[in-house]
Order: C-alpha cells, then structure tokens, then sequence
C-alpha cells in the first residue's frame, strides 16, 4: 500500500465512486425516459401560468386596500397604517408575488390532472369550468380548512377568516378560469 493511503481512504473511496456512478447512471436512465415518454400531465402553459399569478397577485392586493377590506383585516390582525408604511415591505411583496406564482404553476398541474382524467372518464370536457371547480376545490379543501386555525388557536376573530378565505376563494377561481381558458 502506497504511504500515506489508509483502508479506511481506499474503502471509503471505492464506496463513493460506486455509489456516484450508480446515481449517476439513474439519473441518466430518467432523462432519457422523461423525453422518450413525455406524458401530456406535465405540460402547462407557462405564459397562462405567470399571467393568472399575476392576476392572483392583483386581486390580493386590491382585496386588501383602505377602499375595500384593508381597514378591517389591519383592525382584525392588530395593525396601524403606520405599520403598513413600515420599511421592508418591498421585500415582502416580492415574496408574496412568487409565491402567487408558485400557487398558479401548482394549480394548473392539477387543473391539468383533472382535465386529462374528465376527458378520458367522460369524453368530453370544459376547461374554463374545470379551472373554476379546480380553484374552488382547492380552496375548499386546504386554504378554507387551514385559515380556520389561527381563528381557533390564535384566538384571531372569524371576520379575518371571512376576509382571508374570501380573497382566495376569488383568487384561486379567477387564476382556474385563466389556466383553464389558457391551455
């Protein structure tokens, strides 16, 4: 054995490289299968997709001005106009419009799903209805159901859940009937 080299370093590295390799050549197994056997589930709109976040984005915030809900929902989470001019909020409009987009990109895989599964149950389908049941399902079933938490644990008033779970309700059927309308 070589001076300066261990069992310890020549097992060690044996392993890597046999398990580097073998992750290696799976993965190349999947890329070549994911081209070969593209399947219709994986493909979205992008375009569709980032205009109906955009749109999302603007209904959360309209929703959300003096005008219309905002001075409720800042008397209901225990906010001051002051708060709201407070530095930082750039940033955290920033993340609130990529995460509409990533709700937009993930509700239109499953607007996607549900069209593929409709047409071939059914055969025939209407994509803008798919999209608006779509948006209200997935409203109903996680966005509704979870913001009732910090109204029974947070001891936060039912008129926030009303005002939170209305803007998504509005928000998520408009970006189905855009990423259903869209394909």
């Amino acid at each position: 054995m070589p001076v300066g080299i261990s069992c310890h370093d020549i097992i060690f590295k044996s392993c890597f490289y046999f398990c580097y390799s073998h992750i290696v050549r799976m993965f190349d197994i999947l890329y070549v299968y994911s081209f070969m056997y593209k399947e219709n589930y994986m493909d979205v709109n992008l375009s569709a997709v980032v205009v109906a976040g955009l749109v999302g984005f603007v209904i959360g915030f309209f929703w959300y001005i003096p005008q219309l809900f905002g001075r409720q929902w800042m008397k209901a989470v225990g906010m001051s106009e002051k708060d709201m001019s407070k530095e930082g909020m750039g940033s955290k409009i920033g993340i609130a419009l990529v995460a509409t987009l990533l709700v937009s990109y993930v509700l239109s895989h499953v607007i996607t799903g549900a069209i593929l599964w409709k047409g071939n149950a059914v055969g025939s389908v209407d994509p803008v209805m798919t999209g608006v049941l779509a948006g209200f399902w997935v409203w109903l079933g996680f966005l509704a159901t979870s913001l009732v938490d910090p109204v029974l644990w947070e001891h936060k008033p039912w008129k926030l859940w009303m005002i939170n779970a209305g803007q998504w309700l509005v928000r998520l059927v408009a970006m189905g009937a855009i990423l259903g309308a869209w394909r």
